[in-house]
């Protein structure tokens, strides 16, 4: 037998052998490599539509409360309103709103899904909550209490006239301490509500941070 008929006849299907092995082994890598790929894109994709689903939740939710400041605010057609009638109201419904989006939670999930603009607009309706309940906290504190007392069962109608005159006075009470400004309140909800529907609508992309 010559070399070449050995190398021929032994050689080549070892060679062979080998590099069929190796194409299957680079074949279970790549295999396994893309399924890992698939999953990783998967799991982003869940975790997006998730997340996605708590912006617009978040986002509905700030509509809603700060929809309810902006009619406080606004003076009632035909009414005949005084500035201190509806910076009562105004402060009532701003009492409100941080407890209308859900508390410590609810604020944590607009400031971590809205888009910048929706968040400083945000933090700006906070701020005055926080300067508001700052000056005049007892007096909301005890307004709050009238609110929780009428609206429980009562069969004496003088002790629920009596606590709604109470009512009555706490509010005429902020109206005249409190130095809101019902106008720029009014304003700073609308440029709100605008910014929290552009983000629902994805007008700010899903870059902006």
């Amino acid at each position: 037998m010559t070399w070449l008929s050995f190398l021929t006849t032994a050689l080549v299907p070892i060679v062979s052998v080998v590099s069929t092995a190796t194409v299957a082994i680079w074949t279970k890598r790549l295999d396994l490599r893309s399924k890992r790929d698939d999953r990783q894109h998967s799991l982003r994709l869940d975790f997006e539509q998730r997340a996605g689903e708590e912006k617009k939740a978040a986002l509905k939710t700030l509509l809603a409360a700060t929809m309810r400041v902006r009619r406080g605010a606004e003076p009632l057609a035909g009414a005949g309103q005084t500035v201190e009638q509806r910076r009562s109201e105004a402060i009532e419904e701003l009492y409100e709103f941080r407890g209308r989006l859900g508390l410590d939670d609810g604020v944590s999930e607009v400031l971590i899904y809205a888009a910048e603009p929706v968040r400083q607009l945000t933090e700006q309706l906070l701020d005055e909550w926080d300067r508001q309940f700052r000056d005049h906290g007892y007096s909301l504190a005890q307004l709050d209490t009238c609110k929780q007392q009428l609206v429980a069962p009562c069969d004496d109608p003088q002790r629920w006239t009596d606590l709604k005159a109470e009512e009555a006075s706490w509010l005429r009470r902020l109206g005249e301490e409190s130095d809101l400004d019902v106008d720029a309140l009014m304003a700073l909800c609308e440029r709100t509500v605008a910014a929290a529907r552009k983000d629902l609508r994805g007008g700010y992309g899903v870059d902006e941070d």
